[in-house]
């Protein structure tokens, strides 16, 4: 199984009572790791389905109705259902602190910032002041793929003990997948409206189809960060990854390493020589 959805479903089966368990169907891994959970633990769960269908009317209707259908879920267990006022508030507080994170971000090392967007999504308070950008020279690279897990955040500095810089953090858990900024004149009218489109609609990513939308990304972050080298983070069972990372050398015209990570116990050395060959032959 997946180390991601594997440690997500050890999450979910640790959870105190009244909190719910959200997943989503953007890869098989989730949909079984969603299975799993709802058969061995007692929390709720809710499996999201997100169209892999991209730019669609219809696919946007689908997204908009399992946002519906999320609130009713959570209004049966209690929760109630917020007026139109109270979820574009706090749709706009949400949307003033990831504006901070990201103005945060441009001032971070690449390490500190992964961080310190993991704290933002486990909706802790992200340590936004104090540190300050001090990239080291190196040999510039970009990394994409799936996401980081606590601890992962340590191969930015396998990159840069092997004499690499990460100029772009592309992963799952990177910026990449932050929402796009509300329109805040369409917010207070058509709330539900605005969640589709800043979540499903501007968001890039792998599972899409066309995957237009992260190839038309992937170049145009290249060729701002001057990256020129591209590392794919993906773990071994994740075949949308593993299909990306086939033509990644061809879509970006840099040399590619296909990280393939399993999780287990050891690897990390493993992961941590793979880099450095790498990064040998490029400097």
């Amino acid at each position: 199984m997946c180390p991601y959805a594997r440690a997500l479903a050890g999450e979910a089966a640790a959870l105190p009572d009244g909190q719910v368990a959200v997943f989503t169907t953007t890869c098989d891994q989730m949909r079984r790791a969603a299975e799993w959970t709802a058969l061995e633990t007692p929390a709720p769960v809710f499996l999201f389905n997100v169209p892999a269908t991209h730019g669609t009317p219809a696919a946007a209707r689908l997204y908009r109705d399992e946002l519906h259908r999320l609130g009713r879920f959570l209004a049966r267990l209690g929760a109630g259902e917020p007026s139109r006022e109270k979820l574009a508030d706090v749709m706009e507080a949400y949307d003033d602190r990831r504006r901070q994170l990201r103005d945060a971000l441009g001032i971070l090392a690449p390490r500190e910032a992964s961080e310190v967007i993991a704290e933002f999504d486990r909706d802790e308070r992200p340590r936004l002041q104090g540190a300050r950008r001090s990239l080291p020279h190196g040999f510039p690279v970009a990394v994409i793929g799936g996401p980081l897990m606590r601890g992962n955040a340590r191969v930015f500095d396998w990159i840069e003990e092997a004499g690499g810089v990460v100029v772009l953090d592309g992963t799952e858990s990177g910026a990449r997948t932050l929402p796009a900024p509300f329109d805040r004149r369409r917010l207070r009218d058509e709330p539900v409206l605005e969640l589709v489109d800043a979540y499903f609609g501007r968001i890039p990513d792998v599972f899409r189809r066309p995957d237009e939308a992260l190839v038309a990304w992937l170049g145009s972050e290249l060729a701002a960060s001057g990256a020129r080298a591209l590392i794919v983070w993906r773990y071994v069972w994740c075949d949308l990854w593993a299909a990306f990372a086939a033509r990644a050398g061809e879509l970006a015209g840099l040399p590619v390493l296909d990280l393939d990570v399993s999780g287990d116990e050891g690897a990390d050395r493993r992961t941590a020589n793979r880099l450095q060959a790498f990064l040998e032959v490029l400097r």
